[in-house]
C-alpha cells in the first residue's frame, strides 16, 4: 500500500514523429516481438500503427533490437483471442525532440466514465431495470502553465495546436513514466485575473489508454 503526490512530475511532448516504417509482423508472445527491416534503438518511444485494435494507436518502448525486429516491451500479445495470429501488421513512428512543460501549477483530467445501456423487460410486475455497460467517455489532461513565451514549451505547443498527435510524458517522482497518445490544443493568450499570475491553458484529448514503464 501507498500514497504518493504528484508533487515533482515532469511533463514534456514531443515535437516530432518520424515517418511511419513498416511492421511485417507480431508475434503471439509475452513480450511481443516485431519484425520489420528498419528495427528501432533500444530504448526508442514508438506510436504503433497495427491490425490489432487493443495495440493500434499504443505507446510503446523498443527493447532488444535485432538485425529483423525488436520487442514489444512489457507488451503481452499472447492471448490469440485479443490478438488474432497472423493479424498484427503495421508500422511505427519513432517520437523524438521532447520539449519539457515548465512551470505547471495545475494539472486536470476528465472523461473515462463508464456509460451503460439501460432497459426492463414487459413482463417483469416489478418493472425493475437492468443495464449494461457500454462505452467509456473519452478521457482528456488539462495543465496550466504560468506565462512565458520565451520559453521553449510556448512556441513547441503553438505548433501542436489543433495538429497532428503528439506523445505527451509525464514523469512521476519515483521516475516511473506515463505515455499518452493526444491531440493537442493551446490557448496562447494569457489569462489577465488580478493578483494571479498569468497562465496558458494546455489541453491533451487522449487517443488511446497510457502506457506506463516503471523506473529502471
Amino acid at each position: 500500500m501507498a500514497a504518493k503526490f504528484p508533487n515533482g512530475t515532469v511533463f514534456a511532448i514531443s515535437t516530432t514523429l518520424a515517418a511511419a516504417v513498416a511492421i511485417t509482423a507480431i508475434s503471439n508472445a509475452d513480450p511481443g516481438v516485431a519484425t520489420t527491416a528498419t528495427p528501432p534503438e533500444a530504448g526508442d518511444i514508438l506510436v504503433l500503427a497495427s491490425g490489432w485494435p487493443l495495440l493500434n494507436n499504443r505507446i510503446v518502448r523498443a527493447d532488444a533490437p535485432t538485425a529483423n525486429g525488436f520487442t514489444l516491451e512489457g507488451v503481452d500479445t499472447s492471448s490469440l483471442k485479443s490478438f488474432a495470429a497472423g493479424a498484427g501488421a503495421g508500422s511505427y513512428m519513432l517520437a523524438g525532440s521532447w520539449v519539457n512543460l515548465s512551470q505547471v501549477t495545475d494539472s486536470s483530467s476528465s472523461g473515462g466514465d463508464q456509460q451503460y445501456a439501460s432497459w426492463q423487460y414487459m413482463e417483469d410486475p416489478t418493472g425493475r431495470q437492468q443495464q449494461r455497460p457500454t462505452f467509456k467517455n473519452a478521457k482528456s489532461i488539462a495543465l496550466t502553465q504560468d506565462y512565458d513565451p520565451e520559453l521553449p514549451w510556448y512556441a513547441a505547443m503553438q505548433a501542436a495546436d489543433g495538429g497532428d498527435p503528439v506523445v505527451l510524458r509525464a514523469t512521476l517522482p519515483g521516475g516511473d513514466q506515463l505515455y499518452y497518445l493526444a491531440y493537442a490544443s493551446f490557448d496562447g493568450d494569457p489569462t489577465l485575473d488580478l493578483n494571479k499570475n498569468m497562465s496558458n491553458k494546455s489541453t491533451f484529448s487522449l487517443i488511446s489508454p497510457a502506457t506506463r514503464y516503471q523506473a529502471a
